[in-house]
């Protein structure tokens, strides 16, 4: 079977790391206006792109056990230290997307050792998919991070006022949830989240004024 030479495919793997590590250290100054999806978002791409990159290189060079294993780590790393932005689910995601990300590349890089030809091409492949999710991932994120965040009074979860799935006004200030079923446990009791939806400055001012979102600044 062809390999791809080992120090080239560690090489590889570290470049990979290196990357990902760079990128998501670059984030930390958006961290602060990150929403908990965001965050959650952010650990699981890193996580499963770099476990998936990382183990497609040195499947290309080594045994399935010493790839999948060195790349399930990798991408659990990854995924858990920078989905903490996203508070405990985010750790979760991030490490569950780097576990099966490392998984998948490690048996791909193994399985496609066919020839030289299939060696270099899925190394320049996986590479570029690399690359873009991380600009992705940068792009969503410097976007996103501008953005005020809204917090659902139910779960406590912070969610993007352009994108909630869900939202009702309770006199008259309009809240925002992560999902329908947050927003259906609301209004079955608002004044059991009274405390934690209301705001004195997310109030109107005046009758007739527009209702406008509870923010974490607020």
């Amino acid at each position: 079977m062809a390999a791809m030479p080992l120090p080239i495919a560690v090489t590889g793997c570290l470049a990979v790391l290196a990357a990902s590590l760079g990128v998501g250290l670059a984030l930390r100054r958006h961290a602060a206006h990150m929403t908990e999806m965001v965050g959650m978002m952010t650990g699981m791409t890193l996580g499963m792109m770099t476990g998936l990159a990382a183990g497609t290189w040195l499947g290309l060079g080594a045994d399935m056990f010493i790839s999948n294993t060195a790349a399930l780590l990798i991408g659990v790393g990854v995924g858990v230290g920078f989905g903490r932005w996203g508070g405990l689910m985010g750790m979760l995601e991030g490490g569950m997307g780097g576990a099966m990300g490392g998984m998948m590349g490690a048996m791909l890089g193994v399985m496609v050792r066919l020839s030289p030809l299939a060696i270099w091409g899925t190394a320049a492949l996986m590479t570029l998919l690399f690359a873009l999710s991380l600009a992705g991932l940068v792009r969503l994120v410097q976007t996103r991070g501008r953005r005020p965040a809204a917090l659902d009074p139910v779960c406590g979860m912070e969610v993007d006022p352009q994108t909630a799935p869900a939202s009702t006004v309770y006199r008259e200030q309009r809240i925002y949830f992560c999902a329908p079923a947050c927003r259906r446990a609301f209004e079955k009791d608002p004044e059991r989240y009274r405390q934690l939806a209301a705001a004195p400055a997310a109030r109107l001012g005046r009758e007739g004024q527009p209702a406008r979102p509870l923010t974490l600044t607020d």
